[in-house]
């Protein structure tokens, strides 16, 4: 063994032995640095991509409530299992129905059909994964449960002045206006995005009045108190001494502090409008039966309620593994066995009497066929349905003058009329209360093909047509013994009780008074630019000179696509249309809905109950 010595050589190995052992430690301490180092590094980026999966499982969950409400409005089955791609990783998804459904039904009778999901998605960045897990209420409305229910902007510029009772919900914007008074007689106006007192398609603010009610409880009760508040113009909110873009609207986002305090409760000031309109259109002052508010917008957290598109409407769709083709003379085959490319249109799978015009039909002609639900094309006695129909006076074809699809020349459009008194004696009035109609053909212009509704001032029962094409509907309608109604069209046009069908590009004949008694859900022309589609107030489309003439309407009015085969522009004045002193309303009846029509569809909003 060695024994160190005292003295220079003793004091060498000691010097020795620290120095080993310093760089021992060094060594060892930069080691653990490196070490830490890597750790920290492995956290950071186990952090990352486990932040980075939750982000992509979110990412799943809202990509399943989206088709969730997709397929209830569009009346397909919620599929259970799904997967989306995002950002090239695959994330799957599964929804389970954990309640069935219920009607819950808020206190002026609206009633929705609440169903209570649970969304799950999974997803993994590299070997990380992440789930998240939503609970959510679809909630269904009948979409005849709103007075004007618009997929996109609405559009309200009547000049006359005009009253609209019940719901109304615009997906997009709202601009509101009149040459006279526009009155809003709801505790409803919903606008996804902003509400505006300018026009859409230049900005310009009207010099009318838009007049809204305070929330009551039940606006249908002529008990409840009727307070109106203005939504004022541009020029009426200078008078109180406010500077404004278009009015007291959702531009109005600074208010008016005339003290400069920072609040807008002294004299002269107002409030901006997304927290003005919560005070100005909340419930009367001393009202006992509740509290509310009428006026909503986007800031308020109102949110878009999905909405069948026009693949429902339309005679065929296309579809993988669906049981038809479109052969090469532009007609669909059946097929089978999911070998085709196209399904039948909801509603065209579902009539209970369907008639499809050959696209070489003439007018006078039999060019058609007809078929009852399930596709039976003849009764018992052999006769067929398109015979039993013919025999009955309740089918022919025609010609109908529509300046509008004609761009104002005497060309006109080939329609299938329905006489409706003639087919409830016919025995073949459709047994699920469905019509759908449709041509071969089908175009822009005046190959915009239709159904012309005659004698309909009593329905044998409750009464759904739908057709791909326009849709005319000749003088009073469903007004003995009313019953739900409805009609689904490309274009909905009304015709007065004086209208004789021989309007040419020289005359513009006189309406007489008309009353309709109907729910629509039809396209329409949007404003592009300059250029005014029209607005709400011209989505049903008139022929007639219908000055100093009323039309009353009672039912509802959706609109949730552009038009896409009747596509003439809104145009006013000459041989088009002038327009009528518009008595519209919507009717409560369909509050209820054992009273809506047939297969009225359903608008979906789904509200998140809790996220884990």
């Amino acid at each position: 063994m060695r024994v160190f010595k005292q003295g220079a050589e003793g004091r060498r190995g000691m010097a020795l032995v620290y120095s080993v052992f310093g760089a021992f430690v060094a060594a060892s301490t930069v080691s653990v640095m490196f070490m830490m180092a890597t750790v920290t590094e492995r956290r950071s980026s186990l952090r990352t991509g486990q932040v980075e999966a939750s982000y992509l499982a979110e990412g799943g969950v809202e990509a399943a409530r989206q088709v969730l409400s997709n397929a209830i409005a569009n009346f397909e089955t919620v599929p259970t299992t799904g997967s989306i791609d995002i950002d090239g990783i695959e994330v799957e998804y599964s929804i389970s129905d954990l309640s069935g459904s219920q009607v819950i039904q808020d206190a002026s009778g609206i009633q929705t059909i609440r169903t209570t999901y649970e969304i799950e998605a999974r997803a993994e960045d590299g070997p990380y994964p992440a789930t998240a897990r939503r609970l959510v209420h679809t909630e269904a409305t009948p979409v005849f449960q709103f007075a004007v229910f618009y997929d996109s902007d609405l559009e309200v510029q009547p000049g006359p002045s005009m009253t609209l009772s019940g719901r109304v919900h615009a997906n997009g914007n709202m601009h509101l206006g009149s040459g006279n008074t526009l009155t809003l007689d709801t505790n409803y106006v919903r606008a996804v995005g902003d509400i505006f007192r300018a026009r859409k398609n230049n900005g310009s603010t009207s010099t009318g009045r838009v007049a809204i009610r305070e929330w009551v409880v039940n606006p249908f009760d002529s008990s409840e108190p009727a307070n109106y508040v203005q939504m004022l113009n541009k020029k009426d909110l200078a008078k109180e001494g406010a500077d404004s873009l278009s009015g007291y609207d959702s531009h109005f986002t600074a208010g008016l502090d005339l003290d400069g305090d920072g609040n807008f409760f002294g004299p002269g000031e107002w409030m901006p409008f997304d927290a003005g309109a919560l005070e100005l259109w909340d419930q009367p002052a001393g009202y006992g039966g509740g509290s509310g508010k009428t006026v909503l917008t986007g800031a308020h957290g109102v949110s878009a309620a999905a909405a069948p598109d026009i693949g429902s409407v339309l005679k065929y769709d296309a579809q993988a593994g669906g049981d038809y083709i479109l052969d090469a003379f532009g007609e669909y085959q059946h097929v089978g066995g999911g070998a085709g490319d196209y399904a039948k249109g909801y509603y065209h799978d579902q009539a209970g009497l369907t008639i499809i015009v050959d696209e070489l039909a003439a007018p006078g002609s039999n060019g058609f066929t007809a078929y009852l639900e399930g596709g039976v094309e003849n009764l018992g006695s052999g006769l067929s349905i398109k015979q039993a129909l013919i025999n009955a006076g309740a089918i022919q074809l025609i010609e109908v003058p529509d300046m509008r699809q004609s761009e104002g020349s005497n060309d006109k459009t080939l329609s299938v009329e329905v006489d409706l008194a003639a087919l409830n004696a016919s025995g073949l009035f459709p047994s699920n209360g469905l019509l759908y109609a449709s041509h071969y053909g089908l175009g822009e212009g005046t190959d915009a093909k239709g159904i012309v509704l005659t004698n309909g001032t009593e329905l044998l029962d409750k009464l759904t047509v739908v057709t791909d094409g326009s849709a005319y509907i000749d003088g009073d309608f469903n007004t003995v013994n009313k019953k739900g109604s409805a009609v689904i069209a490309d274009a909905v046009n009304l015709f007065s009780n004086a209208w004789d069908g021989t309007k040419s590009g020289n005359s513009l004949p006189k309406a007489s008074e008309t009353t309709f008694n109907v729910a629509i859900i039809t396209g329409n022309q949007h404003t592009d630019g300059s250029s005014y589609g029209g607005g709400f107030e011209n989505l049903p489309r008139f022929h007639e000179n219908w000055s100093g003439v009323n039309c009353h309407i009672t039912g509802s009015f959706v609109n949730t696509w552009e038009s896409h085969f009747a596509t003439g522009p809104w145009k006013g004045g000459s041989n088009r249309y002038s327009a009528p002193g518009r008595k519209w309303n919507y009717d409560p009846d369909f509050n209820l809905v054992s009273n809506l029509p047939p297969f009225t569809p359903v608008v979906v909003s789904v509200r998140d109950v809790i996220s884990w």
